[in-house]
């Protein structure tokens, strides 16, 4: 009830016209109602994967871990989860 009302009240803070749901949260259809609905009134696309790619974050994380450490992306102790990122900072 509250995160398509919240993702679209920062997409519009932010000036953004182009909406990505995805995970396991997407899907649900009244969630990807809800957001289509949002995303028509305010004049923004909207993108949401098929419902069979429509998995579990971890899984979707953990498979790409997977891949990254196979490729030798690793990083040292000193990396650090950030869970409030503001969405305009750059990682890289």
């Amino acid at each position: 009830e509250s995160l398509v009302p919240r993702t679209m009240a920062a997409a519009a803070e932010l000036g953004y016209k182009k909406i990505a749901v995805a995970g396991g949260v997407a899907a649900n259809s009244r969630i990807r109602a809800d957001f289509a609905a949002a995303a028509e009134k305010a004049g923004a696309q909207l993108f949401v994967p098929p419902l069979r790619l429509c998995g579990d974050n971890a899984a979707m994380i953990g498979c790409q871990g997977y891949y990254e450490f196979l490729a030798g992306h690793t990083a040292g102790p000193e990396l650090n989860a950030y869970a409030t990122m503001p969405l305009e900072k750059q990682i890289g």
